[in-house]
């Protein structure tokens, strides 16, 4: 048994936050085939801070809707996450090189004798 489709509302939010009721018509229009330029190949898009602000502009937008846009919530955070942690992977300090080692390999040991009396923990 079909059930009969309810109708449909589409919501415009603007930058303000104010989403306004645009169409109560079910049809939408088709997708393009094609997709929008991949900033995921280039991390000089993705790892700035003006990438970083506007993810949260959009994560403040999309407050305006609460629990309607679960998935693109869940997306927008992954990839503030990913741009935070490749922002603020401070790794001035270089890698520390040691020295080749030279000579044979040395193994020292020491017995140390403690109190257990005097120090239980």
């Amino acid at each position: 048994m079909l059930m009969p489709q309810a109708p449909t509302q589409l919501l415009t939010i603007h930058q303000t936050g104010q989403s306004i009721p645009t169409s109560a018509s079910p049809t939408l229009s088709p997708l393009n085939s094609t997709s929008p330029p991949s900033t995921q190949t280039d991390p000089s898009l993705t790892d700035n801070p003006e990438y970083l602000s506007q993810l949260l502009k959009d994560k403040r937008q999309l407050a305006a809707v609460p629990n309607m846009f679960m998935h693109i919530e869940r997306l927008l955070d992954q990839e503030i996450n990913k741009v935070r942690v490749n922002l603020f992977n401070l790794s001035t300090r270089p890698k520390m090189e040691l020295p080749e080692p030279n000579g044979e390999k040395k193994i020292f040991q020491e017995k140390v004798f403690i109190p257990v009396q005097q120090h239980p923990e």
